[in-house]
């Protein structure tokens, strides 16, 4: 069973770039992305400065729209920004936040569950959602931990 909780966050700032993926190919463009986000960030001689997190903007069952990126200092954002990312923030405010345990392409069943919870509980998600990956590639499957955090948009 997920356990859930609902936690206040405060903004920080992330680099980012913004990607477009058929659902099947979602291991790919990851892939390609983060290869892309290592170029970039050193060229801008900027350190990454936590773990890896998507923001999923939109969605339907055969592709999304999502941000891929890292967090980063402040001090950065301008060189980040030549070096060609884009500057935002993570989630703020009230959000609901679960921790998957396993494949990704199982974490579905963890927003499922989450719908679930929040629905039990009176509250109404935002339409994005956000992961932040804990695990490095060679993790046996099984193992892979993603914190998803969604939210809460009433």
């Amino acid at each position: 069973m997920t356990d859930f909780s609902i936690e206040t966050m405060e903004a920080a700032p992330r680099a980012y770039i913004t990607l477009i993926s058929r659902m099947t190919e979602i291991p790919r463009s990851m892939a390609n992305g983060f290869a892309t986000l290592s170029e970039l960030f050193a060229r801008a001689k900027a350190p990454m400065a936590g773990m890896p997190m998507a923001h999923y903007l939109t969605y339907d069952d055969t592709s999304t729209t999502f941000e891929l990126g890292f967090p980063c200092r402040s001090e950065d954002e301008d060189a980040l920004r030549a070096a060609g990312l884009s500057i935002g923030r993570s989630p703020e405010g009230r959000n609901m936040k679960a921790t998957h345990i396993g494949p990704y392409d199982t974490v579905g069943s963890t927003y499922n569950a989450m719908i679930a919870a929040m629905q039990a509980n009176g509250l109404v998600p935002a339409k994005d959602m956000w992961e932040v990956y804990f695990s490095p590639p060679e993790t046996p499957p099984a193992e892979i931990r993603t914190d998803v955090i969604w939210p809460i948009a009433a």
